[in-house]
């Protein structure tokens, strides 16, 4: 088995049994054994926990760096799918915004790359906003600051709402998504044209194709 090969297995394993569980709790010796290789061959691969979350985010990185392009489609249909499909990808790496303050915490290298994605992303949203703003969805007259914060507030929403639903609810599907979804949507309101009000119920389809 080749090193790409094996180090796949292990992260897969790892993040069936981090999901389940959590990173701090599940050893070394049991995803060895969950991927099917010896203690020796995982630790050839990985020297510690630590790295296998580090891979993991590796692997949320290299999705997330794709998303560099939404300012090009400026509607809310296309929001929709960007709310999507980071709820996808949270629900995927649960255990990851789960536990994310004690993660970052423990590892300086996985903090400062967190990081510099999250600035990164911001400004792809923000670039985003903009380019709502100048085709008609969000009012014109939103200052800078103002969109920023609308993007911190709508953040927080995104990163937290399956984990907020999570604890009332043991299963996350389509309709939690769209829930999520509407809650942006009405911290955006406000701020929105009226033809962009208009528009709202046709940007859920996006979640009727993919349901």
């Amino acid at each position: 088995m080749g090193t790409r090969e094996t180090q796949s297995k292990i992260l897969d394993a790892a993040l069936v049994l981090f999901n389940a569980a959590s990173a701090s709790t599940v050893s070394t010796n049991r995803i060895a054994e969950a991927a099917g290789v010896s203690r020796g061959n995982l630790h050839y691969h990985y020297a510690s926990r630590e790295e296998i979350v580090l891979d993991i985010w590796n692997r949320m990185e290299a999705e997330i760096a794709e998303w560099s392009h939404d300012d090009m489609s400026p509607t809310l249909e296309h929001m929709a799918f960007m709310t999507l499909r980071q709820y996808r990808l949270i629900w995927r790496y649960r255990f990851f915004y789960q536990e994310l303050n004690i993660l970052l915490e423990k590892d300086v290298e996985l903090r400062y790359r967190f990081n510099r994605m999250r600035r990164q992303r911001m400004n792809d949203v923000f670039a985003f906003f903009r380019a709502l703003a100048a085709e008609g969805v969000l009012k014109p007259d939103l200052t800078d600051d103002e969109l920023r914060n609308l993007i911190r507030i709508s953040w927080v929403v995104s990163d937290f709402w399956l984990s907020f639903v999570r604890v009332e609810e043991d299963r996350i599907d389509i309709d939690t998504m769209q829930e999520g979804y509407r809650l942006i949507l009405q911290l955006l309101q406000p701020v929105m044209t009226d033809s962009a009000l208009q528009a709202i119920p046709h940007s859920f389809r996006v979640f009727s194709l993919e349901g």
